[in-house]
């Protein structure tokens, strides 16, 4: 099977390892089981019969905590959000609650820790179901990521050296990698007629929608005067194209003057997931013929002029979009599947607060760097050219 980079929120080209496990009866040493005590190959998750050992899960909470801290900081810092969360010396209270919800951000982490977990737990257990198995392309493929990632460190010592911190195993470290190759052989079945997973053309706007449009951005940095006037000037292209002639054309030329986002100039339309455009302007756009032109659609983000398009002759033109097509349908099967799911939790190190588990990882990630820059200092002092 071709191997496909997607987004599954994974960082996966940066995991994967020569490292082998722990000897037999030696006390593991990993960073998760410094800090946790759970010796690393303690199942601590049953989900639908599929054990998720405690070194995984650990470091998904290092992940996903580290994603969350970056995002946040990068708020506060640049645009002086989420003040409430910040201490007075600029660390996260991970006990304070998450902007927008009810929950701390020690209850938030762990539902994005969870969600990721289950995610592909999921992926897992419907590849199995479905008789997906990885290819010797797809060890190949993950082979030459490992290389690659050898190379942009500096050689297989700094690999190693990198990997440690991630605090893996490499049987955990192919589960991860192999996820997205399971998952692309779900697509692959997803395209195939006669398969248990296989989506016809007529249910493909259920998960891929097709338009063009011309938008006029009206944030709330722009005073009422200049937001009067690109209402002027959205209504004055409506005009134009309710003038006759053809609106297509006419369309594509005034979108590649007048609208404010970024297209080429070959693009004569936008394809999007449902779901992640504002809710009027995919009701808009769902109620339009291909040729047909929307009246001015305002958003809480700007002014939107659509015509409607046909998805068919989209994916006539662009058909490497089929594959955004397919695993928008495949991820919803397996988020359908991921709620549906068996948990059994074992031992308590699920129920551990993430924010004090991630500062002491933090912790441990600075002693080591601290460790590794004074074994560097003493070996340069007592390297020959330095005694001479």
């Amino acid at each position: 099977m071709k191997r496909k980079i997607i987004a599954l929120t994974m960082a996966a080209a940066m995991l994967l390892t020569a490292c082998s496990g722990k000897p037999a009866g030696e006390e593991p040493s990993t960073v998760y089981y410094e800090i946790t005590g759970v010796d690393p190959e303690e199942t601590v998750l049953v989900l639908d019969g599929n054990e998720i050992p405690a070194e995984l899960y650990c470091y998904w909470a290092a992940f996903n905590c580290s994603a969350l801290e970056y995002q946040l900081k990068m708020y506060h810092d640049y645009y002086g959000m989420y003040e409430e969360i910040f201490g007075d010396d600029g660390e996260i209270d991970w006990n304070a609650e998450f902007p927008s919800s009810k929950m701390t951000l020690n209850e938030y982490a762990k539902s994005m820790v969870e969600d990721t977990v289950f995610f592909y737990a999921a992926i897992e257990n419907m590849a199995k179901k479905y008789g997906v198995e990885l290819t010797e392309e797809d060890k190949a493929a993950i082979e030459e990521e490992r290389l690659n990632m050898v190379d942009s460190l500096g050689g297989e010592e700094a690999f190693e050296d990198y990997l440690e911190e991630t605090g893996l195993s490499r049987d955990n470290l192919e589960r991860v990698m192999a996820a997205t190759s399971l998952l692309d052989g779900l697509m692959e079945q997803a395209g195939q007629e006669g398969s248990d997973l296989y989506l016809p053309a007529e249910n493909y706007g259920e998960y891929l929608r097709y338009t063009d449009y011309i938008v006029l951005f009206t944030g709330s940095s722009l005073s009422d005067e200049e937001k009067a006037a690109k209402r002027q000037t959205a209504e004055d292209l409506l005009a134009q194209l309710n003038a006759g002639g053809d609106k297509e054309e006419l369309f594509v030329q005034l979108a590649g003057e007048h609208s404010e986002e970024a297209r080429s100039e070959e693009q004569v339309g936008y394809f999007y997931a449902p779901g992640t455009m504002p809710d009027v302007f995919e009701e808009a756009a769902g109620a339009l013929q291909p040729g047909e032109v929307s009246d001015i659609v305002e958003t809480d983000n700007g002014l939107y002029i659509i015509l409607g398009k046909s998805l068919e002759e989209g994916l006539e033109q662009y058909p490497e979009e089929k594959d955004e097509l397919l695993q928008n349908y495949v991820v919803s099967l397996v988020n359908e599947y991921q709620d549906g799911m068996e948990v059994e939790r074992r031992g308590t190190l699920t129920d551990m607060e993430l924010g004090g588990f991630y500062q002491k990882y933090l912790e441990k990630m600075s002693e080591r760097a601290v460790e590794d820059a004074t074994n560097t200092l003493q070996g340069a002092e007592s390297s020959p050219s330095a005694q001479s």
